[in-house]
């Protein structure tokens, strides 16, 4: 949470607006862990019931039984960022707001899958631009995270929240928790859906993806089906011989 400036501001504005309200901050340098904890504790009321907490949010201990109502990362990078989104998913966070930053894992693959295929892909025009990959790169990772959510019962939208002459890392994604589920029909659509996506940018790997337990290559699914559907025919119980008179 760096500097919490905005965990200070949203745990004030919350507190105006509901009671009991406790946020907790993830910072993983523990020397600015103990300077905001101390600012906190001398701004008094309501700031006594904000904590900041050493650590990542990946590795981060929370009591089961406690229910987290909002989420927010702001420019996590790389995939601290998945690692925030499941992590609110996993804790049944109604709201779960992020802003990603540093999109390395899927640009690192983008870039081995068109140095393979650059000649047939229908990017190639547009791809072999460095600056327009970088940008495909955020594009593609931060809309698997969107169908990622959808996925786990979420609703999202993916919008800019700042202006561009302030920062370029500048995309919000937002969802909430869906109150009714989708249907099984819905969730399989959402999941081709995802694995097209991955496929036409040659993904095999995505943080949240794996956190989720998602495939995202259609070949291995359809593998996954075949082992599955194998492993049932051989669970069956052996037909008996029966006779006809």
């Amino acid at each position: 949470c760096g500097r919490g400036y905005l965990t200070f501001a949203l745990h004030a504005y919350l507190s105006q607006k509901y009671d009991q309200v406790h946020s907790y901050g993830v910072e993983i340098r523990p020397g600015l862990v103990q300077e905001i904890n101390g600012i906190a504790r001398e701004l008094g009321q309501p700031f006594d019931s904000l904590q900041f907490l050493q650590g990542s949010i990946e590795d981060f201990q929370f009591d089961e039984d406690k229910i987290i109502d909002v989420l927010i990362a702001l420019h996590a990078c790389d995939t601290a960022t998945d690692d925030a989104i499941s992590f609110g998913i996993q804790h049944g966070a109604k709201v779960i707001v992020t802003a990603p930053c540093c999109h390395k894992q899927v640009r690192r693959q983008l870039d081995g899958y068109l140095s393979k295929k650059n000649s047939c892909h229908p990017y190639q025009d547009l791809l072999r631009h460095n600056i327009y990959r970088e940008r495909i790169a955020e594009s593609v990772t931060d809309s698997l995270r969107a169908l990622l959510l959808e996925i786990a019962g979420y609703n999202v939208k993916v919008f800019e929240f700042v202006g561009g002459e302030h920062t370029s890392k500048n995309v919000l994604i937002a969802a909430t928790k869906r109150t009714t589920a989708r249907s099984p029909t819905q969730q399989t659509e959402l999941r081709g859906r995802l694995r097209t996506l991955a496929e036409m940018h040659g993904i095999r790997q995505q943080k949240l993806a794996d956190l989720l337990a998602e495939t995202l290559s259609i070949e291995e699914n359809k593998n996954d089906d075949l082992s599955k559907k194998r492993q049932w025919t051989r669970s069956m119980p052996p037909m008996k011989e029966s006779r006809i008179l």
